[in-house]
């Protein structure tokens, strides 16, 4: 396999990011080939790669096989981005959550257990928010699917007994923190790519591309640029779509590292060619 060689690892060929980097590839005369780590078989062969290989899967079904395949063109020697342990970490929201606390990165206040509610987690719960309402989030989710606002304790509480009862408990808990604006930054190699304010929908609290408006911000505000470079360096990832809010209190947070993050949007409203950035920078 020539030097110029490149995998894009997805789920789905027609996906915009996995189209936009296929065509890109294509126009710098790169052997470009799309590849579903689920749709794959691996052998003991020893084999000789060289290239670059893009792990694009989210890992939301918790079937950790795409890394698996990522690892195999790893140690047949593809260079893998982002890097595999950094993707075992921030696949999973509560793994996030250490990272944050381990980094002493300002991040959303969060809830993390296992085993039967007791009054112990109640008064926890009960410490996280003022007004009682609270976000519930899957430990792994993609673009909002998994993330639960509940209005009260009661309706928290409800559905934490659902999970235990299931055997599930693949969860964290957060306050609700009222919000008008998001602000996702597109990071490359340290640099920031492009700054995407989005206006929530009245009608959703959640700021994902689909469910929000956005608009390309030309000035960053320092202190949002200090922290999301910030936590980008403590990261180690090549690149990195990260997301933050403001508070009520005026408080910058972190609301997600998103090691395999979508660039649609960046490229419509930046004008910028998001996916050779990519393939020429890595």
């Amino acid at each position: 396999m020539p030097k110029n060689s490149i995998i894009i690892a997805s789920l789905n060929p027609t996906l915009y990011t996995t189209r936009r980097l296929l065509e890109e590839a294509a126009k710098l005369k790169h052997s470009a080939i799309y590849l579903n780590p689920y749709q794959h078989q691996l052998t003991q062969q020893k084999i000789k790669l060289a290239g670059h290989y893009f792990h694009r899967t989210t890992g939301t079904n918790y079937d950790d096989f795409d890394l698996v395949v990522s690892k195999y063109h790893e140690i047949h020697g593809m260079k893998v981005t982002n890097p595999i342990d950094r993707l075992k970490i921030f696949r999973s929201k509560d793994q996030q959550s250490l990272f944050f606390t381990e980094h002493n990165i300002p991040a959303i206040k969060t809830l993390l257990y296992r085993g039967e509610l007791s009054q112990s987690i109640e008064s926890e719960i009960s410490k996280l928010s003022k007004d009682k309402k609270y976000i519930l989030k899957m430990n792994r989710g993609n673009q909002g699917i998994g993330v639960n606002y509940l209005e009260s304790e009661k309706s928290l509480h409800s559905v934490l007994e659902t999970f235990y009862a299931m055997k599930d408990q693949r969860f964290l808990i957060q306050p609700y923190i009222s919000h008008k604006k998001e602000w996702r930054l597109f990071i490359i190699k340290g640099d920031i790519i492009a700054c995407i304010e989005k206006t929530l929908n009245k009608e959703d609290f959640r700021g994902n591309a689909k469910r929000s408006s956005g608009k390309l911000l030309k000035k960053i505000p320092t202190e949002l640029q200090a922290i999301a470079i910030n936590a980008f360096n403590f990261s180690g990832l090549d690149y990195a779509g990260i997301d933050l809010l403001i508070s009520d209190k005026g408080e910058i947070l972190i609301l997600e590292i998103n090691p395999i993050p979508g660039f649609e949007q960046a490229e419509e409203l930046s004008g910028k060619n998001i996916a050779r950035e990519l393939l020429t920078v890595l």
